[in-house]
């Protein structure tokens, strides 16, 4: 009988959140109250008969807003039940002193929820009693992922499995005789679906209910969008079984389980939110070296060898370049707690990093190689961005990681400058390259270690348009080899000795003095490509 579950009460509503993340402020009694529905608080419209039992959400509005306490008396002559809002810290006696009188409910949501995860719990848990999916108490709606794959292969007669977003399989049935084929078997031993289901996922992820895939194997499958409003949580696959073929109510209950999942999986990623955002804030401290000697066990690799693994974020106006991060963020995340379940990521300006464990079995860069290649990959298909990736040195405990991450954003710092020519690299690739740029870098930088006759001609060559310090620069770099240098610079031999005279005389160089050179070479090949760069990102 699906009337016991038509309403929610806001009991049940405070249950699905966390301790802490949601508190009635008003006297608890009206805990009680069924609430049907939920809507966004609008304080420009008049409330209604729609609005009646609804728990209204107040966004972006103050406990201390007059207009809220004026509108009070007419929320409650309409029927609403309760306000959400978030006081962040602010006095809120005033409201609850009316809202009280009024009859109505104050919940307060806690500040690092966002509002489009209290939308689409809301909308989850309300659908799931809609659908009178029986349960001892909302908080518990659902029940284990596992148990509902089990549930719904035994009504389909099928293999089933539940992903997420990154295809990352979450839960998958496990009844006895239940025939699979290599795709399902290699996704589940990888806890990662296949490349080969990228278009059928695509293809799901914009489709309003089942549909059917029959080109991936000899077996079908039917698959299914998990939802919370617009929000995609993950989906669920059934596999039609050998000689059989699915009934006409398959569908209908794989829109149910789907309905059923939405609940579990908006829980799941609010626990796994909080999880790896505590995580994030070690590491952030980790690299910083700001952890004592005996950093927190929570990170579960306080020894074994690891590695920090940073990806660059390009700039982008369109999403904004904080949702990119967040995207990149999840799916660096996703990526990494696949291959190394102890793995922690964390954002810092255009960079995602990643602290990696690394087995002992395996050669130092090859876990972070795999899961570089992978997120790249992943990142330009999915978020249409292209990554930068950088390996740390593999370091062998929590005290030494602040080393991994320099040696990481020096290479980042080399893929940069683009002579490099790929976008994943360990220290170990390029670290005589990132000695010359940190060398090239306290030479420019550092007044004491100038020299000031290369910024005269640099100076002179804008002045008077003219190719000094390139010449100069091929010169070194041909070793002094006039023939040489003149070949690449594309002029005759003649030319190029008048330059390095002219040169000498007008800036006072000794080309003889060993020292000499090198100190202008490394300064001018750091200046050069500087203003390389600046041209070509002016362009």
């Amino acid at each position: 009988m699906t009337e016991e579950y038509a309403q929610l009460s806001l009991k049940g509503i405070l249950a699905l959140f966390e301790p802490y993340e949601a508190r009635l402020l008003t006297p608890e009694p009206q805990a009680d109250v069924q609430v049907p529905a939920h809507a966004v608080l609008d304080l420009t419209e008049q409330a209604g008969p729609l609005h009646r039992g609804a728990l209204l959400i107040a966004v972006g509005i103050s406990p201390a807003d007059t207009a809220l306490l004026d509108a009070l008396p007419a929320l409650a002559d309409a029927g609403v039940a309760a306000i959400a809002l978030k006081t962040r810290g602010s006095r809120a006696e005033p409201l609850v002193e009316t809202a009280t009188a009024a009859g109505v409910a104050v919940v307060d949501i806690a500040e690092e929820i966002p509002w489009r995860h209290v939308d689409a719990l809301l909308g989850a848990a309300m659908g799931e009693v809609r659908h009178g999916t029986p349960s001892s108490s909302p908080a518990d709606a659902v029940g284990d992922l596992a148990a509902l794959a089990d549930a719904v292969a035994a009504r389909v007669g099928g293999a089933v499995t539940i992903e997420d977003p990154q295809r990352r399989v979450l839960a998958y049935s496990n009844l006895p005789g239940q025939p699979i084929d290599d795709l399902r078997r290699e996704a589940i031993l990888r806890r990662q679906a296949s490349d080969d289901f990228l278009q059928a996922w695509r293809r799901v992820q914009v489709t309003q209910g089942v549909i059917r895939i029959d080109d991936l194997s000899p077996l079908p499958r039917l698959a299914v969008a998990v939802r919370a409003g617009t929000d995609l949580l993950g989906s669920i696959w059934a596999l039609q079984s050998p000689g059989t073929r699915f009934s006409p109510e398959t569908e209908r209950v794989l829109c149910g389980a789907a309905q059923s999942a939405a609940l579990q999986l908006l829980r799941l990623r609010r626990a796994t939110h909080r999880e790896r955002q505590a995580r994030g804030e070690l590491l952030r401290a980790l690299m910083a070296g700001e952890l004592d000697s005996s950093p927190p066990a929570r990170l579960g690799i306080e020894r074994g060898r690891m590695t920090v693994l940073p990806f660059w974020l390009p700039s982008s106006p369109d999403p904004p370049a904080d949702v990119v991060g967040l995207q990149a963020a999840d799916l660096v995340a996703a990526c990494a707690e696949t291959m190394a379940p102890r793995s922690s990521c964390v954002v810092e300006g255009d960079v995602v990093y990643a602290l990696l464990p690394l087995p002992d079995e395996l050669p130092e860069a090859h876990g972070a190689v795999a899961l570089a290649r992978t997120v790249l990959g992943r990142a330009e298909a999915s978020l249409r961005i292209r990554l930068r990736a950088g390996i740390g040195s593999a370091v062998a405990h929590l005290t030494e990681v602040p080393r991994s991450r320099q040696d990481a954003d020096r290479v980042l710092s080399v893929l940069a400058t683009g002579h490099h020519g790929c976008r994943i690299a360990s220290i170990e690739d390029v670290r005589c390259q990132a000695i010359l740029l940190e060398l090239g870098d306290n030479a420019v930088h550092d007044p004491r270690l100038r020299l000031g006759s290369v910024a005269a001609i640099l100076r002179h060559d804008t002045e008077k348009q003219a190719e000094y310090a390139k010449s100069l620069l091929t010169y070194l770099e041909a070793f002094g080899d006039i023939a040489v240098a003149a070949d690449r610079l594309h002029v005759h031999q003649n030319t190029l000795r008048y330059r390095l005279r002219r040169i000498t005389e007008l800036f006072g160089l000794n080309l003889s003095d060993a020292d000499e050179r090198l100190v202008l070479w490394l300064q001018l090949r750091h200046l050069c490509r500087a203003r390389h760069q600046k041209k070509r990102h002016a362009c």
